[in-house]
């Protein structure tokens, strides 16, 4: 999930407290979904959105009565004629109308967030749709008085109202007795500027009421505040210092220093917002602690926020006499990454004593239990805060539990689990460092998942993948998935003053939260009535971060060659008070072509050459924002298009020889899956019966070659209930069994796909005789000869090397052919993403699509095409031949076309590195991203890293909350101990290269708990 900042919607202090919640909340339940057990969690996180939704409520009334004031403001608009004077009002006006455009995206957004995992209960109906009115008014007067402003400046107009104070939004009139905060302030400033006494105007001035604000709330003790100048103002204005003015007969006459504006500053948080140092010392320390101990905790977070650390020290030590704030404090830095606010407040309790830190603690306790019992760690791994795990692990105040990396909250989560999921590595390996033997699992034949986690997995919202038959699919995503990209490719960016004159002319206000949306021509939204994408969020990160992934939109056509995509960017106000409107102003528009690489026919094969193939990196279109106010462009927009062509099987001879496979009708009801037995771990075995290694690493161990079919053979003996390996093609289009890019065993270092396949397999011609495996004590010298030394990883073993068991490569027939038809396939298929093309100098690639029908042509020609899949549907084609098959795959564009193109027929998983290696595209590292994406296309599970399940047990079954299989890879899989722990927790396949060592494993725990084991197909003798 993307990293939150403090105050990232703008609210200001009001919120500051309720949006951490919330935050927390959502972040959790991202994490666990609904229904939660027990059921004290799933109420708490209601209970926060509930606070928000209230919150907000109440917000729109107070800005509702303030902007009820602004026609009576208007009249005094009308007399004026100065041109600087309205545009202070102007200006007023526009923070206000900030303020409610700001209410509104923030309520539109968490609702949105909200539904993506329950739907209502907790937002009323027609939630904030009243402030649409106010909104309409506000931006008339504000229309009405630019025009005033111009036409004082040009002289257009006559009158004596130069010398009419600003209003009294307060009272509703321009009388002297009650004269506004900011006139008072304005001729403070006059005064001081004729080098008069400053205080000898203040007896021709009548009392200031406390109800004298202006229409932001704002009364002369926050302009006060404001400007290091004015501190004599400040305390004149203070009631502390009657001795110094006149006599004071109403309690009431002066504002308190305590007062609020609408977005909940004090005058002491604008002082320390605006570095007002001065000011900051007098309010803490000269009016009286219970004027500023309100907003104390506000103020500390504002002064580091803006980088006024001078003010910090005042506010800090005064803070520590209020264990409660100094926990709200403590919470928010580490939650946002406060480091040096979290430095100070220690520095400030150490300093106050025992007494302090120790009602801190139990503060701390208290705030934890509202948090569904997340402790401060919690907090900082749910947002990826790495340097502030560091500290609070560092720091030697706090000795709670709130500061314990074994703590495990409601749900029975630890911090460390949290990172895991979400990718955080480095948050990961810090709680890890810190504790060596961290949550170290014991296996004692039972499962010993939390109790909290052992419910009925909750069903999403997302919408699964349907394609109508000879349907092309259309995946937009705004910017790129690859992250090396994100600088160069912003999702959106504009021209500032072209748009702020379009804003200008079609008379909406500058401060306008844009919405993008995307529609399309001779194409079908799919999944939701609209797609809809808040333009401030693109604008404020347009580096995505490697854990930010949004769902792209998704579009259903039949005619790709007239296929338009339209963007459209409109007022986010329309669209989230008026949602079912007929017509929205467009402020500007787009459109985007699908480029010819997807028209039928376009990748032809010309006689007597190979199908042409296409540059690696992703399809990349660019259109222009044009304006219909000004006819001008306002800016531009970036996008990554993917399409899925309708799979057409292309029915094939299948030799003589293949071996007679079950089949099942269409009347047959069992539709069990044979490659996942629920409740039980199966073992498949690692490109056959393990990747190739140095011999180092095992000794003793004969090696067979990788993805040969003798190491899928042997893996068969050991027991395994299906093989896993890597499928690619050759230049001529034969899907190969070869795992990497390059063909090194001979020092040729060619991509697999520019070798024919007689080329690729004359590399190792099929009558050489195997040789025996041997030690490889100068692996390095030996690899440099044949061109196998990685550059990031070192020395590597190629299948089929000379420190293996030699065999003849393999291709996707000769594994149908050879192995028997009830062994399961885990067919990963290898398309090279932007990174790793450009890792080994891969410039082309087989368009996507190709790559994918072909192999797709190969498999069926096997097991058989269900008659959905036909171009003839006839009912000769009811038989469906059922090997167990599975396919797998790192890219994610090959993941959501194999969903598109089969459906729900051959199971398809996402390969994921969960955070362990960096990946450039955003989709793959972490398990979060995963099972998000695998929900939103109907994907049927995750295959993870191994690393992250071993150290955070817990994250299995995370992942079976949303009704995925998990399945799991990687070297800790050769270690029974794992697979023993792992089977406790459900995962349901685990990918071994020690096939032998894990089945046994398996077996004897199942025959330990059940008195019964499940055995794999055991290959013909």
């Amino acid at each position: 999930m993307p990293v939150t900042t403090l105050d990232q919607f703008q609210l200001g202090p009001r919120f500051y407290r309720l949006e951490l919640e919330r935050s927390i909340s959502m972040r959790r339940l991202a994490l666990l979904q609904f229904p939660l057990e027990p059921v004290d969690v799933s109420k708490e996180i209601v209970r926060a959105v509930e606070q928000v939704v209230q919150a907000t409520v109440e917000y729109s009334e107070v800005l509702a009565l303030e902007v009820r004031k602004v026609s009576t403001n208007m009249q005094a608009v009308d007399a004026m004629t100065s041109a600087a004077r309205i545009d202070q009002v102007l200006c007023q006006f526009e923070a206000l109308e900030q303020r409610v455009q700001g209410l509104i995206r923030y309520g539109w957004l968490i609702e949105r967030e909200w539904n993506v995992y329950v739907k209502g209960g907790v937002f009323p109906a027609g939630y904030l749709r009243g402030l649409d009115t106010w909104h309409m008014v506000l931006a008339k007067a504000m229309a009405r008085a630019r025009v005033r402003a111009a036409e004082a400046r040009y002289g257009q107009t006559q009158g004596s109202g130069d010398g009419v104070p600003v209003w009294d939004a307060g009272s509703g009139a321009l009388n002297p007795a009650s004269w506004s905060a900011e006139y008072v302030l304005e001729k403070a400033k006059a005064e001081r500027a004729k080098k008069r006494r400053s205080d000898a105007w203040l007896d021709a001035v009548p009392a200031v009421s406390a109800t004298a604000t202006d229409i932001n709330r704002r009364n002369v003790l926050h302009y006060a505040a404001q400007n290091a100048g004015d501190l004599v103002w400040l305390r004149r204005l203070n009631m502390l210092d009657v001795q110094e003015l006149r006599l004071q007969t109403e309690p009431s006459r002066i504002p308190s220093l305590a007062g609020l504006d609408v977005a909940g500053d004090s005058p002491l948080t604008i002082a320390a917002r605006a570095g007002n140092v001065s000011a900051v010392r007098y309010i803490i320390e000269e009016s009286g602690v219970d004027a500023a101990s309100a907003s104390l905790a506000d103020a500390a977070v504002i002064a580091y926020a803006e980088g006024q650390l001078d003010c910090l020290p005042p506010i800090v030590d005064r803070l520590a006499a209020f264990p409660e704030k100094v926990a709200l404090v403590v919470r928010m830095s580490m939650f946002y990454g406060l480091s040096g606010l979290f430095d100070a407040v220690c520095t400030a309790l150490k300093s106050a004593g025992a007494r302090a830190y120790m009602g801190a603690e139990v503060a701390l306790e208290q705030g934890a239990l509202r948090s569904g019992g997340a402790s401060l760690l919690h907090l900082a791994a749910l947002n990826d805060q790495v340097e502030m795990i560091k500290r609070a692990l560092d720091q030697n105040i706090f000795r709670s539990s709130v500061f314990d990396a074994h703590h495990c909250d409601a749900a029975g989560l630890s911090a460390f689990d949290m990172a895991n999921y979400f990718g955080y590595r480095a948050c990961a390996d810090e709680i890890l460092a810190f504790s060596i033997e961290f949550d170290a699992p014991v296996y004692d034949g039972m499962h010993t998942e939390p109790s909290a986690l052992q419910v009925e997995p909750f069903v999403s919202n997302a919408p699964t993948f349907v394609t109508p038959p000879n349907t092309f699919g259309v995946f937009v995503t705004l910017g790129a998935n690859d992250l090396r990209r994100g600088a160069k490719l912003p999702p959106i960016s504009f021209d500032a003053v072209a748009l702020q004159s379009a804003l200008d002319k079609m008379q909406l206000p500058r401060s306008t939260h844009l919405l993008l949306r995307i529609d399309s021509e001779q194409g079908i939204l799919v999944g939701a009535d609209n797609y809809a994408v808040d333009v401030t969020s693109l604008l404020e990160t347009p580096d995505m971060s490697a854990h930010t992934w949004m769902p792209p939109a998704h579009f259903h056509t039949t005619y790709p060659e007239k296929f338009v995509l339209r963007l459209e960017l409109v007022a986010l106000v329309d669209h989230a008070l008026t949602p079912y409107a007929s017509e929205h102003k467009v402020i500007a528009q787009a459109v985007v072509t699908l480029p010819p690489t997807y028209i039928p026919g376009y990748n032809e094969r010309m006689p007597g050459q190979y199908i042409p193939m296409c540059l690696t990196g992703g399809n990349y279109l660019q259109a222009v924002f044009v304006a219909p106010a000004t006819d001008g462009i306002i800016g531009d927009i970036n996008i990554e298009a993917l399409v899925s062509t309708p799979y057409r099987y292309s029915a094939q001879t299948p030799p003589a020889s293949r071996p007679a496979s079950p089949s099942l009708t269409d009347d047959d009801d069992d539709t069990v899956i044979p490659w996942h037995q629920p409740g039980q771990t199966v073992i498949y075995g690692h490109r056959g019966s393990g990747m190739n290694c140095p011999h180092s690493e095992r000794p003793g161990r004969l090696q067979l070659g990788e993805n040969t079919v003798l190491s899928m053979q042997q893996s068969i003996r050991d027991g395994v209930a299906a093989v896993e390996f890597d499928v690619q093609l050759t230049r001529d289009m034969v899907p190969i069994i070869y795992h990497d890019w390059l063909v090194a065993e001979t020092g040729l270092d060619a991509p697999a796909n520019m070798l024919s396949l007689a080329q690729f397999m004359a590399l190792n011609p099929r009558n050489r005789i195997p040789n025996a495996s041997r030690s490889c004590d100068d692996l390095r010298t030996e690899a440099v000869s044949v061109g196998t030394v990685d550059p990031v990883l070192g020395p590597t073993v190629m299948a089929n090397s000379r420190d293996t068991v030699q065999e003849p490569f393999a291709t996707l027939c000769d594994l149908f052919e050879s192995l028997p038809a009830g062994v399961g396939f885990d067919i990963e298929v290898k398309y090279p993403m932007p990174d790793e093309a450009d890792g080994v100098g891969m410039t082309t690639s087989f368009e996507i699509n190709l790559f994918v029908d072909r192999i797709l042509d190969v498999v069926y020609n096997y097991i058989g095409c269900p008659a959905h899949l036909r171009a003839d549907s006839g009912p000769e084609h009811k038989v469906r031949v059922r090997r167990p098959i599975v396919f797998t795959s790192f890219h994610p564009d090959i993941c959501l076309l194999l969903a598109h193109k089969v459906g729900n027929d051959i199971p398809v998983m996402m390969l994921t590195d969960a955070g362990m290696s960096a990946m450039a595209d955003v989709r793959c590292n972490s398990i979060d991203v995963a099972v998000r994406l695998c929900k939103w296309a109907g994907l049927a599970g995750v295959v993870t890293h191994v690393g992250p399940i071993v150290q955070s047990l817990r994250v299995a079954s995370l992942v079976r909350r949303h009704s995925l299989v998990l399945a799991t890879y990687g070297d800790l899989n050769n270690q029974p101990e794992h697979v023993m722990l792992q089977q406790a927790y459900g995962v349901d396949v685990v990918i071994a290269d020690d096939v032998k060592a894990a089945v046994r494993t398996v077996i004897t725990t199942a025959s330990q708990n059940t008195g019964s084991a499940r055995f794999a197909c055991d290959l013909p003798a």
